[in-house]
C-alpha cells in the first residue's frame, strides 16, 4: 500500500468515526516576491488552501506587501524579528533566546510586531513563529505585554494555552530534509508524519483539538517538493478540511 492510500485509510477511519481531520499550512522566511512564492501562492489560489505565511519583520521587502494585498486568504504571521541566531556555539541556533536579557529580545519582537501590523494591517495576525522554531519560556511569558495571543512551533502540542490568553497552535510535518540533502524529504516521510500526527489525534494520544500542520520553507524547495504540495492539496477527502488562518488562531 502506497503512502498516498495509507493517508486515505487514515481519513477513511475519521470518517467512519462521523470525525473532520482538520489542518493547516504554515510556510515560513518570507521577505520578498520570489518565482518560489510565486508557487505556492498559486497552490492557494487553485486548491483554495489558505497560507500562513510566517514574514521576518526585519528583512520585509515592500513588494511583499503590495503582492499579498491580491491574495484572498494569506494571512501574515511574525517570524521573529531578524532571523539571527544568538546562541553560542554548540547551542542550537536560537533568536528568540535565553541568552540575551529578556528585555532585549521582547524589545526586538515589540519592533517587529510594530513593523508588521502597520504594514499588512488585518492580514497579520499576532501569532509568533520562532526562527528554528525554538523560543525561552521568559520571552513567551511576556507575549501579553505585546498583544501576541498565538505561538507556533513545531511537534504535538503539550498545551493548548501554555499561559493564560496564549493559543499554541504548531506544526507536525515538515517537508525538508535539514538534517540531510536539504531538499524533499520524500513522500513516505512527509506522509508518515501526517498520518501519525492525524492516527494519535484520533486516539487520544495527542491533542485531537490541535490541527494538523504542515510546515513548509518556499525559498529553498526543489521541483519533488513542488510536486509532493501539488499532489497534497489537490488530494480531496470528505474527512480532510484544510482551515483558514483565523480559524487556526481564533483568538483576536
Amino acid at each position: 500500500m502506497s503512502s498516498w492510500d495509507q493517508l486515505r485509510t487514515e481519513l477513511d477511519l475519521w470518517q467512519s468515526e462521523e470525525r473532520i481531520a482538520t489542518a493547516w499550512w504554515r510556510d515560513d522566511d518570507a521577505v520578498t516576491v520570489t518565482p518560489e512564492l510565486e508557487t505556492i501562492l498559486a497552490f492557494e489560489q487553485t486548491y483554495k488552501v489558505p497560507l500562513a505565511l510566517a514574514v521576518i519583520p526585519a528583512s520585509l521587502q515592500d513588494d511583499l506587501v503590495e503582492r499579498l494585498v491580491e491574495t484572498l486568504d494569506t494571512r501574515v504571521l511574525q517570524h521573529g524579528w531578524a532571523h539571527q541566531n544568538h546562541m553560542p556555539e554548540g547551542r542550537k541556533k536560537q533568536e528568540l533566546d535565553d541568552i540575551r536579557d529578556v528585555d532585549a529580545v521582547v524589545a526586538d519582537l515589540r519592533q517587529g510586531f510594530a513593523l508588521l501590523s502597520s504594514r499588512f494591517g488585518n492580514r497579520f495576525m499576532p501569532v509568533v513563529v520562532p526562527p528554528w522554531n525554538r523560543i525561552a519560556d521568559d520571552v513567551v511569558a511576556a507575549f501579553h505585554s505585546l498583544g501576541i495571543f498565538g505561538l507556533s512551533t513545531f511537534n504535538a502540542r503539550q498545551s493548548a494555552e501554555p499561559y493564560k490568553g496564549l493559543l499554541q497552535v504548531n506544526t507536525h510535518v515538515d517537508v525538508i530534509d535539514w538534517r540531510g540533502s536539504r531538499g524533499f524529504v520524500g513522500e513516505d516521510v512527509a506522509l508518515g508524519a501526517m498520518i501519525a500526527h492525524l492516527s494519535d489525534r484520533r486516539k487520544g494520544l495527542v491533542d485531537p483539538k490541535e490541527p494538523t500542520g504542515i510546515l513548509t520553507h518556499h525559498l529553498v524547495h526543489d521541483a519533488a517538493t513542488t510536486h509532493f504540495l501539488d499532489n497534497l492539496f489537490s488530494m480531496e477527502h470528505s474527512a480532510l478540511s484544510w482551515l483558514r488562518i483565523p480559524g487556526v488562531f481564533p483568538w483576536q
